[in-house]
């Protein structure tokens, strides 16, 4: 198995833990919620299709923001695995996966060039022409297949690695802030419910001890020096314990974001 996807197996599973350990189990919460929606499946000769309630879609490269969905009306939840061409090598479902078996997922087809996650399927809300689906972190629109335009684009499968590493860090200076390209997002003290969530964005998965002063965070040589001499008297520390990274529903990305820390989800607003 290749160094990239044992990476990209590192991060999908531990989303679906840090999911599995808010409470009640994943597979309840799957249960509990998708009860009453259709089951769709992918088409195994083209990872940009798959059906719903007999009809065929095809997913385009355009989508909308978590404002932008309707009722939810169906679910995928699938990991698949797929070649260079788009053909669906094998797929693994999201409710149970371990990180076993996406180990095994990798191996049993080391022919895989990409590892993709669907999750749910929307309606529009004010259109019948075409329905959203949750592929690898964003919304994308999806069209009958027969009524697909020559002007419209196909969802771009390939560019899959650049988004799905995510590209969300702690800042190295600031422990209560995250980095993403060139933005700051300040973490808040505001809490966001789990209902508000929108599109999963990223998994940080890192722990970090700071000074609560100067926010600065403690290296481990830190942590492990003795004080002898009590010079680090009255000096606070705070652990916080990065998770996974969401859009918050209704709130462009580029504003703010909900970040998992220490069991609650936090808004991190835009600098």
């Amino acid at each position: 198995m290749n160094k990239n996807k044992k990476i990209v197996i590192f991060l999908l599973f531990t989303f679906i833990v840090c999911v599995a350990l808010a409470g009640c189990s994943l597979q309840d919460r799957i249960e509990e919620y998708s009860s009453d929606k259709e089951q769709c499946y992918l088409n195994t000769e083209s990872v940009t299709r798959f059906s719903y309630k007999g009809n065929d879609y095809t997913i385009l490269a355009d989508t909308v923001s978590n404002g932008g969905l309707g009722e939810w009306i169906g679910y995928i939840r699938q990991l698949a695995a797929i070649d260079e061409n788009g053909k669906i090598l094998l797929q693994e479902n999201v409710e149970t996966a371990t990180f076993q078996s996406l180990a095994d997922l990798a191996e049993k087809a080391p022919e895989a060039s990409y590892i993709i996650p669907f999750l749910n399927v929307y309606a529009a809300p004010n259109a019948d022409d075409y329905l959203i689906v949750d592929v690898n972190g964003g919304y994308h629109k999806a069209v009958i297949s027969e009524n697909i335009k020559d002007s419209d684009t196909v969802f771009d499968f390939k560019e899959t690695e650049k988004s799905i590493n995510g590209s969300f860090e702690i800042n190295p200076e600031n422990a209560t802030q995250l980095l993403c390209g060139g933005t700051v997002y300040q973490v808040t003290s505001e809490m966001v419910s789990d209902d508000k969530l929108g599109s999963y964005i990223d998994i940080l998965a890192e722990s970090v001890t700071f000074d609560t002063e100067t926010k600065i965070p403690l290296s481990k040589e830190d942590l492990s020096n003795v004080d002898w001499y009590g010079e680090n008297t009255g000096q606070g520390r705070e652990y916080w314990f990065y998770t996974d990274v969401y859009e918050i529903y209704g709130t462009d990305k580029a504003e703010a974001v909900a970040v998992k820390i220490n069991n609650n989800y936090y808004i991190a607003k835009r600098q």
